[in-house]
């Protein structure tokens, strides 16, 4: 039987880059497990973290005799990690958010064994992600444990999965086939076993059985089906029902190995004109996106951590989470089953592919892991292959790309369909959309370009070129920083308010049209990116729902409680902005109850009705304190309002800092006159061959000596931008249609005329 120990505390840390015989003059910390080095540097702003590579140690006595067979375990070490036992390596695991083993039985000694760990979270070409717009924390954050088994057990090694997986191959209310692989690994002599299944109910009572006899030499695999009548399904968020799959190997009449795995079975489709079923129901996923990091702590989160993020989901209202864009902790992934949630899991393959001809081997290794580690979740529905790869035209072609990782997930599970998410930049035409099974789209209208009724427009566009196909929305979404405030709330103002509205406007678009399969809000929390200095605050994507610390749900979380949970409810929005200056103003209030009265310093005003969960109401304040209640029956919530006579300019972001922010601004010249808006007229852009133009991207430019100069003349500020290698291999042109507040057409008319100057 197969003993796991939990090999999480006393370790030892060295956060400096040496050779292994170099550590024993080293001063280490002492440290636990979970651990990042970078749960403050990489949150503070600058993009300046620590990414490099340092050191682990561990000391542990082996009293146990082992007869059969020892492995390490690593749930996770960021990036890339070596691992050493005894001074003896084990062996490298390239890619930092999966689980990953080694067999230890030959290396370990009686008495004290010393474990060394290097884990480098630097730059690598072939080791995705290569670029995001998150933090990649470095370290061992999660678990590490030695597992310790008979010498024929369950493969160890087959890319970190269990080595049994529950094939779904008919499921339906009335009756479940299941087809049980189990690979087998024999270090012994060859041997008869029985590889016995019991399926067992929420209550333990068995409810189906079978077995198989095989004859295992090295290794072996086996196969039998098993079905159960009448099965309670497992329904999502209504009835999230989990079986145990309990698997065992007998050899003369004793159990030398076995595992119960919970699972549920379901069944589901995608339809082109009505969107998702699970168990022939339809059912639109009301979707969040989930970054598993937090503030202080990084990657390294406790099992409370993740119980928290799944609790404030569930409260909510969300009954699917896409899990961005990484493999997320083997907990969260079996508490998305326990709660109901249909999820999206997807690889880090994101923003860029390697420039390395082996580029598909790292994301294909971590697909796999991907697949085959979480196999047996009910709740995954859909594997996600890339994000945003179709940024750089000139990559290799985006639907190769995509075919190529999709037949990876094809190779591993034909039980569940396979989706991408679509850089804004890609059109509804593109023939990469089609070499998944579904597709959905990351867009920022309303935020970065445009305005959200852009949404609609775009929509429409699809549905006309795709008849009958469904859409998905894999990021919707804008900052929100508790300490800005309006009454009249404009996009990029950064405010509560603002990015509020911009999720009512958004749902409500999104609400017209039955083929979205699925929305997810970007993003359920803020998130670390150290890259970030937007909005007044450095080193955080400010789009969550709640934020970073957890500790604050945002007026937008009510929202979407209000229409997703029909958990009564009522919350007054705009409580943190406290002083008016307005004698006037507007209450908002948030409810799923049918009737809602207001009431301010005890007396009644109003009480309303809605055809959504939107209440607003017009209020006078005297001078001072206001109290204002909003009451739906014994439900009831308070705000306090006070009066006075000039606006408080600390709810209003600088000037200063609006200029800041991810995207790059070209802008630089402020002096340049528009003239053509004074003419009304606009004068012919022109592309002389074999002279730069817009037309051409900065990577371009900056090859040639004169055009290089150019760049670092006017653009410096933008080059040194930690986002402008991204953008770079970008047209001009292209950038321009992406940020055109950066961009007005007087300033494309000068750089274009002057990129004319320069011979390629």
């Amino acid at each position: 039987m197969a003993k796991r120990y939990n090999l999480n505390k006393n370790w030892n840390f060295l956060k400096e880059s040496c050779g292994i015989n170099e550590l024993n003059n080293r001063k280490f910390e002492s440290i636990d497990i979970p651990h990042t080095w970078n749960g403050i540097d990489g949150q503070d702003g600058g993009n300046d973290y620590h990414r490099g590579q340092c050191w682990y140690k561990k000391t542990f006595s082996m009293e146990e005799k082992i007869d059969g067979r020892a492995y390490i375990e690593f749930e996770a070490v960021n990036s890339v990690a070596n691992v050493y036992l005894n001074k003896t390596h084990l062996g490298e695991h390239r890619g930092g958010y999966s689980r990953f083993r080694f067999d230890i039985t030959e290396y370990l000694e009686d008495g004290e064994n010393t474990l060394l760990v290097s884990a480098d979270n630097s730059h690598f070409e072939d080791v995705y992600p290569l670029f995001a717009d998150f933090t990649f924390y470095g370290g061992i954050y999660r678990d590490v444990n030695l597992i310790i088994c008979d010498a024929l057990h369950f493969d160890m090694l087959d890319y970190g999965s269990d080595g049994v997986y529950i094939v779904q191959k008919n499921v339906s209310a009335e009756s479940a086939t299941l087809e049980i692989r189990s690979r087998l690994v024999n270090e012994a002599d060859e041997t008869d076993i029985n590889v016995n299944v019991t399926i067992k109910d929420a209550d333990g009572k068995p409810v189906a059985k079978n077995e198989q006899g095989l004859t295992v030499t090295d290794s072996a695999e086996s196969l039998m089906d098993i079905d159960i009548v009448n099965p309670t399904l497992w329904d999502g968020i209504k009835n999230p029902y989990l079986y145990q799959c309990e698997v065992e190997i007998i050899t003369d009449g004793e159990v030398t190995d076995s595992i119960s795995i919970p699972t549920g079975f379901r069944f589901f489709s995608f339809d082109g004109d009505t969107g998702f079923f699970l168990n022939g129901e339809h059912m639109r996923l009301n979707g969040v996106s989930r970054h598993q990091d937090r503030e202080g702590v990084g990657n390294a989160l406790t099992h409370e951590h993740q119980v928290q993020d799944m609790e404030l989901i569930q409260e909510v209202g969300a009954n699917s989470i896409r899990l961005a864009h990484y493999q997320h902790n083997q907990l969260f992934y079996d508490l998305c089953d326990q709660y109901g949630m249909v999820v999206w899991a997807e690889i880090p393959y994101i923003s860029r592919t390697s420039d390395k001809e082996n580029y598909a081997e790292n994301a294909i290794s971590q697909m796999h892991e991907l697949v085959r580690q979480n196999y047996n979740h009910a709740s995954i529905i859909m594997w996600g292959v890339q994000n945003e790869i179709g940024l750089f035209p000139e990559e290799r072609p985006l639907d190769e790309v995509v075919r190529t990782i999709n037949a990876v997930v094809k190779e591993d599970d034909t039980t569940r369909v396979t989706t991408q998410a679509q850089v804004s930049m890609v059109d509804e035409n593109n023939p990469a959309n089609w070499e998944t099974d579904i597709v959905a789209f990351n867009q920022y209208y309303g935020w970065y370009v445009g305005e959200t009724n852009d949404y609609d427009s775009f929509i429409q566009k699809f549905r006309k070129a795709n008849p009958h196909t469904c859409l998905g929305y894999s990021e919707y979404g804008a900052e929100g920083i508790l300490k800005w405030h309006a009454d009249d709330p404009k996009v990029k103002d950064y405010t509560e308010e603002y990015h509020a509205k911009f999720h009512e406007e958004v749902t409500a678009i999104f609400k017209k049209y039955d083929f979205i399969w699925g929305t997810y809000v970007w993003n359920m929390f803020d998130f670390g990116s150290d890259m970030r200095d937007e909005g007044g605050v450095r080193g955080r994507n400010n789009k969550g729902l709640v934020t970073f610390d957890r500790s604050t749900k945002k007026d937008a979380f009510y929202f979407y409680k209000s229409i997703w949970n029909d958990e009564p409810m009522i919350h007054i929005t705009s409580k943190r902005f406290v002083e008016r200056h307005t004698k006037k103003i507007k209450v908002k209030v948030y409810s799923n109850l049918a009737e809602i009265s207001l009431y301010v310093n005890g007396k009644f005003i109003e009480a309303k009705k809605s055809d959504n969960t939107i209440y607003v109401f017009d209020i006078t304040l005297k001078r001072g304190k206001n109290i204002v209640i909003a009451k739906a029956g014994a439900l009831e919530d308070t705000a306090v309002f006070i009066k006075v006579r000039k606006q408080n300019m600390r709810y209003v972001l600088p000037e200063a800092e609006k200029e800041k922010g991810i995207a790059i601004d070209f802008n630089d010249d402020k002096n340049v006159k528009n003239w053509f808006e004074e003419s009304g007229e606009m004068p012919e852009l022109k592309f002389p061959e074999g002279y730069f133009s817009i037309k051409d991207s900065p990577k371009d430019i900056l090859e040639s000596d004169e055009g290089r100069a150019y760049l670092e003349q006017n653009f410096k500020q933008a080059m040194e931008h930690p986002m402008f290698k991204r953008v770079s291999r970008l047209s001009l042109e292209k950038i321009v249609r992406f940020l055109p507040d950066s961009f007005p057409p007087s300033l494309v008319y000068k750089i274009n005329g002057e990129l004319n100057k320069i011979r390629k």
